[in-house]
Order: C-alpha cells, then structure tokens, then sequence
C-alpha cells in the first residue's frame, strides 16, 4: 500500500512539469568559451534543426511563431527560465534565435533545456527581465525585412531617421548611409555614471573625419562616444572630472567590409578601455565618475554636430550602466561571433505521456 502511495505522488508530482511538452533538447555551453564565472549572462542560442520546425512543416514546435519554445534549467523541466526573449524564429527552416539569461554561467558545462511541442501555448513568453543585469538599451535592429529600434529592455527605445532593414551579424542590422543623415535617436534617458558601448560594425567606407557608432553627447560635452575614424582607427572618451579619450593610438585598425565587436567601458576605478573583437584596443586612467548632463544618445550619429555619421552596418547596439569586466566581454564575443562554436545542441528527448498527458514513473 506504501509502494503505491509513493508512486501515485510521484505520478502527480512529475506531471506537472512534464505534461505539456512533447519535446526537449539540451544546450551546452562549451567550457573554453567562457573563461570565468557570470551572473546573469544573456546568451545568444541561435540553432537551425529540422526538430524546430513546425508539425506542419515536419518538425516539432506546434505554434507557428516559435512561442511554445521555452528555456529550462533542467531535463526535469521543473524549473523555467522566464528571463528570456526570442527573437527570431523560422517556422520552415527550424531556426531559432533567443537570448537566455543564465543566472551562473561559468567555464564549467552550463546546460540549457529548450523544451517545446506544447499546442496549448499561444502566446510570447519573452520578457524584459532578460536584460536586467545593468542594461540601459538593447538594440537588436533585427529582422532584416522591417527594422526594429526599440530596447528589448522596454525603455529607452529608439527613433528612426531614415535607417534602413539589411542582414546582421546576428538576425537583421541596420543599414546607414551617411551621406542621407540616416541615424537613430535614442534620446536623453541614458545617463549613467559609468558605461558600457557595444556594437557589431561593417562599414562601407569610412567616409568622414570621425565615424559614429554610438554617442552620447550635448553642447555642454557631457558625453560618451565610439567613433571610427577614416584610418580605421578607434576614438573612444567619456567625459568624468574631465574627458577621458584616446584618439587613433589604439592597436587595431579596421578595414571595411568586415564584421567587428566594438566595445568601450569607464567607470571611476578601471577608467577608460577600447576593445576590438574583445581584445585591448587603448586604456586611459579614470578620473571621477561620467558626467551625467542631459544628453541625447544616437546610434550612427554625432547628436551636437548632427554629421559624423556612419556608412555601413551596425548590428546588437547595447548600452549598460557598469563597467563590463574584459571576461564579460570576452564571453560576449564569443558567444555572438560563433554560437555553434559557443554552445552545442544535445540529443533530442521525447517526453513519455500516458492516454491522460500524465508522465508514468514506478518505483
């Protein structure tokens, strides 16, 4: 009587985790890839199988949107990651683009359970909490058909001036011509006392004395800028007590037509650091906590000069308000430069259900 007790609880413990998804399949993050421990680390799973394709289209995923996709932290599937967004999904190809937000992501195997097969989820399960690690913008500029301008963090969106829809670095970008002014205004909201500028750039040409990739900046200089200049050189510099700035002297040299991780950081104690592809670029010692003024941000553009604009492509443009570590950014590049290098996907699982939708365990 005991023996059957014990597996009629089970029997209905298990269920609940178990009874609406058809499917699961593990992704591993490959442990070179991360070289330390981070918290609340949003990574990029971007996979193509035919097991995400739609019934319709022979695959596993019953909504036609991808929305019965959902991250897990474990096969028991008992325990949902609810910091996640997607992004992009393809019903006919089985791809799927999503950001997750691993709470611990360290060098040792980090799985992730993406479960799906769920006919009875109909609706997005993505949410901002994905980006609350710091982040004051994320901008995916995706899709590659329509442009998006608007923060996955839900503040701080962008508007449009003129930016056209083209294929990214991850999912769509966004195409800047600079002699049509086209650019995105983010507005005054982003004021941090210390930052992190991140973009992925391909540019045309580099058309102009300075090139803008993201600035913040007004008339009193309180600002942050990533500039390109027209020898391919970086021009990184905030404002703190006062400007921080290293101007051409960086060690890398970009080249056009080329996909490259751009990244600047300051705060009061680390100071200023250029990073290209997630390697040094230049440092500049702190000098007291960013200036803070009223300032309108721009994605592509100089927003006091109004010129100094980009001419090429600008892919995941994000900006945070802590100084990101060279692992954190390190972690990102790999991650964003080569997801099949940076995660693998696993065996996928069928999950056994009963003629009632209940998983049968007995002891």
């Amino acid at each position: 009587m005991m023996r059957r007790f014990i597996a009629i609880a089970f029997l209905f413990a298990t269920s609940q985790a178990w009874a609406a998804f058809g499917y699961y399949s593990p992704i591993s993050v490959n442990s070179a890839q991360v070289p330390s421990t981070q918290t609340d680390f949003p990574v990029l799973v971007s996979v193509t199988d035919a097991r995400f394709k739609t019934v319709a289209n022979s695959g596993h995923v019953q909504n036609a949107n991808g929305y019965d996709i959902r991250p897990y932290t474990s096969s028991a599937l008992s325990s949902a990651i609810t910091g996640y967004e997607l992004e992009r999904y393809n019903a006919t190809t089985g791809e799927v683009v999503m950001w997750v937000k691993v709470s611990s992501l360290s060098s040792s195997t980090t799985p992730i359970y993406l479960a799906y097969g769920d006919s009875g989820i109909s609706t997005d399960g993505s949410s901002t909490t994905t980006w609350s690690n710091s982040f004051l913008g994320v901008y995916h500029l995706k899709d590659g058909t329509t442009l998006n301008v608007n923060s996955s963090t839900g503040s701080n969106n962008g508007t449009n001036h003129s930016v056209t829809a083209t294929t990214g670095q991850i999912d769509g970008a966004g195409g800047f011509v600079s002699a049509s002014s086209q650019y995105v205004d983010l507005s005054t909201g982003i004021a941090p006392t210390a930052i992190t500028i991140s973009a992925w750039v391909n540019a045309t040409s580099f058309p102009n004395a300075a090139n803008a990739v993201v600035v913040r900046n007004n008339a009193s200089n309180a600002n942050a800028f990533l500039f390109v200049k027209s020898n391919g050189k970086l021009n990184c510099g905030c404002v703190a007590t006062n400007q921080r700035q290293y101007d051409g002297t960086g060690s890398h040299t970009l080249s056009s037509s080329t996909w490259y991780y751009l990244t600047l950081s300051y705060d009061s104690s680390a100071g200023l650091i250029g990073y290209v592809n997630a390697a040094s670029d230049g440092t500049v010692a702190a000098n007291g906590t960013m200036n803070t003024g009223a300032a309108n941000t721009n994605i592509g553009r100089d927003p006091t000069a109004g010129t100094l604009l980009w001419n090429g492509k600008i892919d995941e443009a994000r900006v945070a308000g802590v100084a990101r570590s060279a692992d954190w950014i390190t972690t990102e590049y790999n991650n964003q430069s080569a997801p099949g290098t940076f995660e693998t996907l696993g065996t996928e699982v069928a999950v056994t259900t009963g003629a009632s939708g209940w998983f049968y365990f007995f002891p």
